[in-house]
């Protein structure tokens, strides 16, 4: 009686290729086991490397959670549920958390965000309490805000809060230079005449050099009182397209008018706008509120804004009109351009700050932003710190 047939065992796999199969079905996922060999790979390296197997496996849940909806949006494979489709978004943050670096975790939760659009990260308080600040998880709650009630809206105002409280005091420590100028720790008239003489202070520092015999006091150094000259206030107005497209250029927007509502001698009216418009110059200080009440995603309709600005300049040589768009204005272009040369031509400081990116590129109808350059304004795509310098050589 012959013995049955038995394929012989394979012999053990090479440590090196097992890890760097391994790590493949990492990045490839699911759909690569076939060629990967993915199921024959356990029992066949050493016990360190089914080790690094059961690591894999656990950090594939999480990963597989998001990333195997690549697949489905491409439509060339269908994308099952996966070894994540029995996660909710609580305990895939969680996972995230503790199974990654925290560089690598930011960038899931971006993705999340951005690319798969996983809102209930920012619509669940859990999640939200739990959440990294980020830019990005700043911009997401602005765009679903009102989505938010009770204690997910307060979760989202703390990191809100946290994350404009850290881009403020960067704007802040690079602005300041250009806003405010050099310290000098002690400031001295430049003018030395009779009516600016400290009489207090120079008698009192002579006092050493009283004449005796003569009866009299001996100047040797006259001091003198530092006068400042009186100008009146300026006025900068501050105009921001709320529109969809605005999200970053907002956020800058509403940080800078609550620098300038600390300046010296400044008033600041700050205005939203879209196809509709709200005067937030009571909240400029605070751009916590200013941005948890805007209304993100309306059209562009520019003339409204510009004629209510406008309407709130009273001395046109002591105003700074900062208007900010990416220019794609719904109807009325000539009626606004017209306008624009209007309020050009009347003395105000009129700049016309263009939409930028999250690479600090600028996103606008540069046909436009061309026409409103040509009627008197000055049209850049400036950075925060750029218009600080602006601002600042305006008001020195």
């Amino acid at each position: 009686m012959q013995p049955p047939d038995r394929t012989p065992d394979p012999p053990p796999a090479d440590d090196r290729r097992v890890e760097q199969a391994i790590r493949w079905r990492l990045i490839l996922g699911q759909h690569a086991d076939e060629n990967l060999g993915f199921e024959r790979l356990r029992g066949r390296g050493s016990a360190a490397l089914d080790g690094i197997l059961g690591d894999a496996e656990r950090l594939e849940t999480p990963l597989s959670y998001i990333y195997d909806r690549e697949h489905t949006e491409r439509s060339h494979r269908q994308a099952g549920a996966g070894q994540g489709g029995g996660l909710s978004v609580p305990m895939w943050l969680s996972r995230v958390r503790d199974l990654f670096p925290r560089e690598a975790a930011q960038i899931m939760e971006r993705d999340a965000l951005t690319r798969y659009g996983l809102h209930e990260l920012v619509t669940d308080a859990e999640v939200l309490r739990r959440a990294e600040p980020s830019d990005d998880l700043l911009r997401a709650i602005l765009q679903f805000k009102h989505l938010m009630k009770g204690p997910v809206l307060e979760a989202a105002r703390e990191l809100v809060a946290e994350v404009v409280a850290r881009i403020a005091g960067r704007l802040e420590t690079e602005c300041r230079p250009a806003l405010y100028g050099p310290m000098a720790p002690r400031r001295r008239s430049p003018v030395k005449s009779f009516k600016n003489t400290d009489w207090t202070r120079t008698i009192r520092r002579n006092l050493k050099h009283y004449d005796t015999e003569r009866r009299r006091l001996v100047a040797e150094r006259i001091h003198f009182k530092h006068r400042g000259r009186r100008r009146s206030p300026w006025h900068i107005v501050v105009a921001v397209d709320q529109s969809g497209s605005m999200t970053d250029s907002l956020i800058h927007a509403a940080v800078m008018a609550a620098i300038f509502t600390r300046l010296p001698a400044v008033e600041v009216t700050l205005v939203l706008w879209d196809h509709r418009l709200v005067d937030v110059s009571h909240q400029a200080h605070d751009p916590i509120d200013v941005l948890m009440g805007c209304q993100l995603g309306g059209g562009t309709r520019l003339l409204p804004a510009m004629r209510y600005c406008a309407d709130r300049i009273t001395d046109p040589r002591r105003t700074l009109f900062v208007l900010i768009s990416d220019w794609f204005v719904w109807g009325d272009r000539e009626a606004c351009l017209t306008l624009a040369e209007e309020i050009a031509e009347s003395g105000v400081h009129a700049i016309g700050l263009s939409a930028l990116d999250t690479d600090c590129r600028p996103v606008c109808d540069e046909r436009f932003a061309r026409a409103l350059a040509g009627g008197g304004w000055t049209v850049a795509a400036m950075t925060p710190r750029m218009l600080a310098e602006h601002v600042g050589g305006l008001l020195a």
